[in-house]
C-alpha cells in the first residue's frame, strides 16, 4: 500500500491530518485496496496518542458511534464504521465533509446574511433535536444531551447544509462512559447557566447554547467572552444579553425575541425543545423577510476552503453519496500537504477546515 507517511487506522490509509482537538485527531483517509485510487475520500477521527493508555478515551469514542448510529437526520455527521488500529487506538469513520465550521463561515468582518444565519442555526437545531429524541433497540428514550453546542461543532458544506458532529461529549442516561467527578465538559463561552453551576442537565441545556451560537452568528461578534474561566462563567450567568435587533440592523423584534427566548436563564421560560426553537426561527425569518440561500451558502464555503483541497469542492465530488472519490490528482494535492506539514484549525470535527501551516 502507498503510504502518505501516517500510517494507517485498520484497513484505512490516513493521507492528511486535518485537525487536532481535546481528545481525538481527524485525517482524511481512504479504504486501501478498494478501487484502486478512485475509492471514496472518508474522514477518519482517532484518539490522541498521549491519551490512549486511558481506556475512558476509547470508550468515549465508541460511545460516540452508538449514540450517531441512533441518530437520523441529514443535519447530523452519521458514523460509517469503526474498530482498533495499530496498537490498539480507536477510530471512527465518517463521511468527509467538505466544507468548514460555522466558526470559520461566520467570522468578522465579514458577517453572513441575515436569513443564511438563522437558516443554518436552525438546521443545526433540527440536528439536535434528531439526537435529543434518538431512541435505543427497544424504542426507549436515550436522553441524549450533546453539552458541547458551538459554532465549532457545526460544519457547513460546499452544498449549503449545516450538519451538527461532534458527540464525543454527549452524554445519554444509559451510557457507557460516566464523566469523572470534577471534569469541565464543553467550551464555557457557550454553557448553559445550568451547566455553569454544575447542576443536572436536560436538553434546554442545549438550546440555550444554540441560542449562544444564534446571537453570535447574527450579532458578528462573540456574546460571553472574557479573559478567564471565572470571567466567562460570570458573563453566562450575569451579564445582559443585548438584543439582537440593537446589535444587526435589519433584525426585527421577532427575530431577535425568539433567540432572546433561547436565551433564557430561567429554563423553563426557554424553547422546550430545539425543534420548537428551529421552527420559531424560521417563521420570524419569514416575517421579517430574511430570505436563505444554500447556494450562497455554499459559495460563501468552497471560498474559504484551503487551496489544494478546492478541488473537492466540485458538483461533481460532493454529490455522490459516498463521497468525494480519491482520484490520483487529489491524492498527490493531499500528500503534498502532508509533506508541508499543512493541518488544520484546533478542533476535531470531522472536516476539510481551512488550515496553517505548522511553525
Amino acid at each position: 500500500m502507498e503510504s502518505a507517511g501516517l500510517g494507517g487506522a485498520g484497513p484505512y490509509e490516513l493521507l492528511v491530518q486535518l485537525a487536532t482537538g481535546g481528545m481525538a485527531e481527524v485525517f482524511i483517509a481512504r479504504r486501501a485496496g478498494e478501487a484502486g485510487e478512485r475509492a471514496p475520500l472518508v474522514a477518519v477521527k482517532r484518539i490522541r496518542a498521549d491519551l490512549r493508555h486511558d481506556p475512558m478515551y476509547a470508550e468515549m469514542l465508541f460511545d460516540e458511534a452508538g449514540l450517531a448510529s441512533r441518530i437520523a437526520s441529514p443535519h447530523v455527521v452519521p458514523v460509517l464504521d469503526r474498530g482498533l488500529g495499530g496498537g490498539g487506538a480507536p477510530y471512527l469513520v465518517m463521511p468527509l465533509i467538505v466544507g468548514v465550521t460555522l466558526k470559520r463561515l461566520a467570522r468578522p468582518p465579514d458577517p453572513l446574511e441575515i436569513g443564511d444565519a438563522i437558516e443554518l442555526v436552525a438546521q443545526a437545531a433540527d440536528g439536535l433535536h434528531a439526537a435529543h429524541e434518538a431512541r435505543d433497540g427497544a424504542g426507549e428514550p436515550l436522553q441524549v444531551i450533546h453539552r458541547d453546542i458551538s459554532p465549532s461543532n457545526i460544519l457547513v458544506g460546499v452544498d449549503g447544509r449545516a450538519r451538527l458532529c461532534d458527540l464525543g461529549l454527549a452524554w445519554a442516561l444509559r451510557r457507557a462512559t460516566r464523566t469523572k467527578t470534577g471534569t469541565v465538559k464543553g467550551k464555557l463561552s457557550y454553557f448553559s447557566p445550568e451547566q455553569a453551576h454544575a447542576r443536572p442537565l436536560d436538553r434546554r441545556s442545549d438550546v440555550f447554547s444554540l441560542g449562544a451560537v444564534a446571537w453570535e452568528v447574527v450579532a458578528g461578534r462573540r456574546l460571553f467572552a472574557g479573559s478567564s474561566m471565572l470571567s466567562i462563567l460570570h458573563a453566562v450567568l450575569e451579564r445582559e444579553v443585548p438584543p439582537l435587533s440593537r446589535e444587526r440592523e435589519g433584525v426585527g423584534p421577532a427575530v431577535a425575541g425568539v433567540v432572546a427566548r433561547a436565551l433564557e436563564r430561567d429554563r423553563d421560560a426557554r424553547w422546550p425543545t430545539a425543534a420548537d426553537f428551529a421552527a420559531a426561527l424560521r417563521d420570524a425569518a419569514g416575517r421579517e423577510g430574511h430570505a436563505a440561500s444554500r447556494e450562497r451558502v455554499g459559495a460563501r464555503a468552497a471560498e474559504r476552503l484551503p487551496e489544494p483541497l478546492r478541488p473537492l469542492a466540485s458538483i461533481s465530488s460532493i454529490s455522490r453519496p459516498g463521497g468525494p472519490l480519491a482520484t490520483p490528482e487529489i491524492l498527490d494535492d493531499l500528500r503534498a500537504m502532508h509533506a508541508a506539514g499543512v493541518v488544520g484549525e484546533g478542533d476535531s470535527s470531522g472536516m476539510v477546515a481551512p488550515a496553517s501551516r505548522r511553525g
